[in-house]
């Protein structure tokens, strides 16, 4: 057998046994209960529906800001899951008419982060016309600061390429390349069940 058959054979056998391996990963059910765990599912799933969010895309939020990790802090005081800061909590948690709410200590409980986030997210997502770019690049960057990128330019069909800061613009992609790969793995796991 010469070289380039050895290579097709390789190259066959391998374009079977990776559809094979996702197959029996995700039908075994460990890797599907790891991820649902990670995701904190019932908080996402709980406060996307109520705020009319798609959970894949929280889920893809959470692991761009915080990798799960419900303790995360970030350099600018950015706090848990969903890295909010202390001052758009108190903000948020007053429009949610949350009593006794203390940003410091609330926002490391993974289901008030999430409820908070999201919330606020939804709000931007409105504040947007519905769209999910710009309200990414606020949650990110600031609602002023899109805004003023979208006020010269409202016409305009925005796409993440528009976004002008390089920090924002790869967060941005980021999350909607998560996104994506999570829609991928919901419609190959409704395949095989």
């Amino acid at each position: 057998m010469n070289k380039e058959n050895v290579k097709k054979y390789c190259v066959i056998g391998a374009s079977l046994l990776v559809p094979a391996l996702i197959y029996a990963v995700l039908s075994s059910g460990v890797t599907v209960r790891l991820i649902k765990d990670a995701y904190y599912a019932e908080s996402v799933a709980k406060y996307s529906s109520l705020y009319g969010i798609d959970p894949l895309l929280t889920a893809s939020i959470i692991r761009i800001e915080s990798k799960f990790s419900r303790n995360a802090r970030s350099e600018r005081g950015a706090i848990g899951l969903m890295q909010i800061l202390p001052a758009t909590a108190d903000e948020m948690a007053e429009e949610l008419g949350l009593e006794a709410f203390n940003a410091e200590r609330d926002l490391e409980d993974p289901d008030t982060n999430i409820m908070i986030g999201i919330y606020y997210y939804s709000k931007l997502k409105k504040d947007f016309g519905g769209n999910k770019i710009l309200a990414l690049a606020a949650y990110n960057a600031g609602k002023s600061k899109v805004a003023s990128w979208h006020i010269q330019n409202p016409l305009l069909s925005f796409e993440v390429t528009d976004i002008p800061y390089k920090e924002t613009r790869n967060y941005v992609k980021k999350i909607m390349g998560t996104y994506r790969w999570l829609k991928r793995l919901q419609a190959i796991k409704k395949k095989i069940t």
